[in-house]
């Protein structure tokens, strides 16, 4: 078994924040007003999904900023999840940005019959903020191409473009979902604002098997139970041979775990997602919590 602590020294991610640069106008586009009238009209869900989001947005923000891109963009699996890590759609995706397969073993996530990578939040956003920067590099920039393609794909984007003649995403011949899917993150990136910093609760490690689950908890002095409600992407308890993975582990294990860790001389992971606190991670991934079972509005796009 190797463990090894992902860390970022000083001065790797830059910190400033960015902002999308859309106008006034957009937002007052029928179809965004229209999303963001039915926006407020659930204000309870989309809050729910806003407290489900907080344990991330300290963890998600300097990879969002690494790339060079909007904070904003840290409310798109507010739509493609409600922040349910645990999320899995009918046609395959999965996870909090709900990735597809392909999608994710195309920016290096590992999906196999023991793990799915697409249920481990950091490496999860690092795919899909990379998926993302790739497809505003793209479509030359233009934000409202790149969501589009998030949810279509660049391939049918591409070819919308071309049957249509025109870059503009309002004119383009595309599927119904994704001229919904467009301007509801619009509306609900607006009405949720700029993201707070918040408190870093997380430490993550890479941990390389055979090694089971249980035995993990053992060495670092934690439930087996817990360990796992916070670890989705593992799905049985045996971490397989071979395999690097990503795991969290709480402030329980952590003096522990620094005991059994190689520190790698690349630093990979920001210093800003040291420090889980298990108990409220327990919480946030209880499937038995309210707050994770609960159901979207009627006509939501995702979950």
């Amino acid at each position: 078994m190797k463990i090894l602590l992902l860390l970022l020294f000083a001065g790797v991610y830059s910190s400033q924040a960015r902002a999308f640069s859309f106008s006034n106008a957009l937002y007052a586009h029928p179809e965004v007003k229209q999303e963001m009238d039915y926006l407020r009209r659930h204000p309870a869900w989309l809050e729910r999904s806003r407290k489900r989001a907080e344990p991330w947005l300290p963890h998600f923000l300097p990879l969002l900023r690494a790339h060079r891109l909007p904070d904003n963009l840290v409310w798109l699996p507010v739509i493609e999840s409600a922040y349910l890590p645990g999320a899995v759609s009918p046609a395959g995706a999965a996870g909090l940005w709900q990735l597809m397969p392909a999608t994710a073993e195309r920016f290096g996530i590992l999906v196999s019959d023991s793990y799915d990578g697409r249920l481990a939040p950091l490496s999860a956003t690092r795919a899909a903020l990379n998926y993302l920067a790739w497809l505003h590099r793209y479509f030359d920039g233009d934000w409202l191409l790149a969501l589009a393609a998030y949810n279509a794909g660049e391939g049918r984007v591409r070819r919308a473009i071309a049957r249509s003649g025109s870059r503009d995403f309002w004119q383009l011949p595309l599927p119904e979902e994704t001229r919904r899917y467009v301007p509801r993150f619009l509306a609900a990136q607006k009405l949720l604002g700029r993201p707070g910093p918040g408190t870093p609760t997380l430490r993550e490690y890479k941990i390389t098997g055979p090694l089971s689950l249980p035995a993990l908890a053992q060495r670092l002095g934690v439930p087996a139970e817990t360990l796992k409600a916070g670890n989705l992407a593992l799905k049985g308890n045996q971490i397989p041979a071979g395999h690097e993975i990503s795991i969290l582990i709480d402030n329980t294990g952590r003096r522990r775990a620094e005991q059994l860790i190689t520190i790698s001389p690349q630093p990979l992971f920001s210093d800003s997602a040291a420090g889980l606190d298990m108990s409220g991670t327990g919480r946030l991934f209880n499937k038995s919590n309210p707050a994770f079972s609960t159901a979207p509005p009627p006509g939501w796009l995702g979950y």
